[in-house]
């Protein structure tokens, strides 16, 4: 009996101790499973506090700080932003075409067979040079009448000299000396008349004399009356031609027309000389300068516009007959709008995007985003982005935007 109370005993003692245990096993383990949440709590806070400012540093960006000092050592000039009056300056699209006026079709002077040909399409010719030669039926036929006027002269001399001379021996009357005069100088006519025809077919007179001494048969050249490119050469070797048939083209390029459709609403806004500027798809970054050389006078019924010519001078031979253009033209103060337009300078590029500096404060400036619009010679229209009396920097932007850069740098590096 009292062995079997030792063992209940002993077994109550063991079933404590395992209790113990066990409770204390749950306070360790519940100590453990507060401290990640109380660091929980710490990093949300952490990422709160850390969240807030990442946000006052964004609302920092954009944002150029420069003391006055510095502004002025810059050559910054400050302007603010006003509604102006603006002459609009037209846009249009236009054909780049030949000056027409140092331009020429080419044809013979004569019928005959072109035997020589001495240039080819693309060739650069002097005025005055040779293109071809024709052997012509009718160069024989000039020279004959040549030939008949000059044996006509020489008779006519003679008969002259001779009635003169039965005149003062009082031999014949007065009335037929007249007459051997008369005759004298309509075969003179007669063989001026020969070598004018000789000039017209571009052959010299005397040349032609000599040539034909020596057996040779004399051709007729055919010569272009400008200098400049041969642009089209219709022509072949032994080829039978007539006037009627240009044989070639020869064009000066080193002067353009840029012919410009303009609406008649827009008329009264250009004259004689006002200044254009074209560009070509073939060389977006250059401009070519030229002036309105003829405004026609008659408006197109269908599409009420007037054909508008431009002289663009083309000595580099970038542009090229055919070409499409684009034009600005420098039209007068005639119907100004009102509107905010800025300095060309004043407006940084990168990428798509367009901006200004915007004084905020003696010491800042802010980037600040624009819409612009139409070109105004040196100036662009802003049409989003600045209202009427903000301060901008009209000069110096350039180095508030390496200012800016800079300091967006220094603050990727940190």
């Amino acid at each position: 009996m009292i062995k079997q109370n030792k063992n209940i005993a002993k077994q109550g003692l063991l079933v404590a101790i395992f209790l113990l245990l066990g409770m204390a096993i749950l306070t360790v383990g519940c100590g453990k499973k507060e401290a990640p949440e109380e660091g929980k709590a710490a990093v949300v806070a952490e990422k709160k506090e850390s969240g807030h400012e990442g946000k006052d540093h964004k609302e920092e960006q954009g944002i150029v700080t420069l003391s006055q000092e510095m502004q002025k050592s810059s050559g910054i000039e400050i302007k603010p932003v006003a509604m102006e009056e603006a002459a609009v300056p037209l846009t249009a699209t236009a054909v780049i075409e030949m000056n027409m006026d140092r331009t020429a079709k080419i044809s013979p002077r004569v019928t005959g067979k072109a035997v020589k040909i001495l240039v080819s399409q693309g060739d650069r010719v002097k005025a005055g040079e040779a293109l071809t030669y024709i052997d012509s039926v009718e160069l024989d036929q000039i020279w004959s009448d040549y030939r008949k006027a000059q044996g006509k002269v020489a008779l006519a001399r003679r008969n002259l000299q001779r009635e003169e001379t039965l005149f003062q021996k009082k031999i014949s009357p007065e009335k037929d000396v007249l007459k051997s005069r008369q005759e004298l100088e309509e075969a003179e006519a007669d063989i001026n008349f020969a070598k004018e025809r000789f000039r017209l077919v571009g052959v010299d007179v005397e040349q032609f004399a000599a040539t034909k001494g020596d057996g040779n048969r004399p051709l007729v050249p055919v010569a272009s009356p400008v200098g400049g490119i041969v642009i089209e050469k219709t022509v072949t070797q032994g080829e039978v031609v007539s006037p009627e048939k240009t044989l070639f083209m020869v064009a000066d390029l080193s002067t353009l027309w840029v012919v410009i459709d303009v609406y008649e609403k827009d008329m009264s806004r250009l004259k004689v000389g006002t200044g254009v500027k074209v560009s070509v798809t073939a060389f977006p970054d250059k401009a070519f300068k030229g002036k309105i050389s003829y405004i026609a006078d008659v408006v197109d019924v269908k599409t009420r516009t007037e054909k508008t010519r431009v002289t663009i001078d083309n000595t580099s031979g970038l542009l090229k007959p055919g070409m499409f253009a684009s034009v600005l033209i420098e039209a007068r103060n005639i119907g100004a709008e009102r509107l905010i337009a800025v300095p060309e300078e004043a407006v940084q590029i990168e990428g798509a995007a367009r901006y200004v500096f915007v004084r905020v404060s003696p010491d800042q400036f802010k980037r600040r985003d624009i819409e612009t619009g139409r070109s105004l010679g040196k100036s662009l229209e802003v049409t989003a982005g600045l209202k009427e009396g903000e301060a901008v920097a009209v000069k110096g932007a350039f180095i508030l935007k390496s200012e800016l850069k800079k300091g967006e740098l220094e603050g990727d590096a940190h």
